[in-house]
């Protein structure tokens, strides 16, 4: 126990917390795109998602179990909108194929990533392209359209396409610019106890010691010196 009465915990229970909290995240982001395809007037003849900026975040968070919330909003959108068989697999494997970005992440490092501002766009980017490209192929493949066709609507402003890219780079742009937000957990603890600690030295000892050099030690110990 902390002396003021919060109580720790470990690494594993922040992990799952932050995950479920994740996953209803994406749940409701889900349904709120639902619905707005509902308040929107007839003549709006689009719709967005949230589904890519999220998963990039949890991706950046704790990497590869990030697959899960992309399958996961793609069967709740077939499921929301009752489609076919065809686009449940579509949009499930579809959404999965954004996991090409740990790829990416991986030479690069996180941390450089989400303190670039480009490189963060080219992040959302990839797994967009990703995205589409998977889903458009998986649409074909089982005969819903040809290619050229899937393509366009996956990538159009219908059906979370360029809208929904858009969206997406604005929200990382915006999440990156907090602390610990876009940001792999473990490295963000190690740093926040390493910060802690600092804090904790100076509380109990006061201001942290200079480093002396040879010289100014040599005065120190000089006779003469002392009195």
């Amino acid at each position: 126990m902390r002396k003021n009465g919060s109580r720790e915990i470990s690494f594993s229970q922040y992990r799952t917390t932050d995950m479920f909290l994740f996953a209803v995240i994406v749940g409701l982001a889900e349904l709120f795109a639902f619905a707005a395809t509902i308040w929107f007037p007839d003549e709006a003849n689009f719709s967005f998602s949230f589904m890519l900026p999220l998963v990039l975040i949890v991706m950046m968070r704790w990497g590869w179990p990030s697959v899960f919330y992309a399958a996961g909003s793609g069967i709740i959108y077939c499921a929301l909108n009752s489609l076919s068989w065809q686009f449940f697999l579509a949009y499930a494997v579809g959404n999965a194929a954004i996991i090409i970005v740990l790829a990416y992440l991986l030479p690069i490092g996180k941390e450089r990533v989400a303190k670039s501002w480009y490189l963060s766009v080219l992040m959302v980017i990839l797994g967009w392209a990703a995205e589409v490209l998977v889903r458009s192929g998986l649409l074909a493949a089982t005969g819903v359209y040809d290619f050229v066709t899937a393509l366009g609507l996956m990538a159009g402003f219908a059906d979370s396409g360029l809208l929904s890219l858009a969206m997406g780079i604005i929200v990382i742009l915006i999440v990156r610019r907090f602390d610990g937000l876009f940001e792999d957990q473990k490295a963000y603890l190690l740093r926040l106890g390493k910060i802690r600690e600092e804090k904790r030295r100076v509380d109990t000892y006061g201001e942290q010691l200079e480093e002396i050099d040879e010289e100014n030690l040599s005065i120190l110990n000089n006779d003469n010196d002392l009195y």
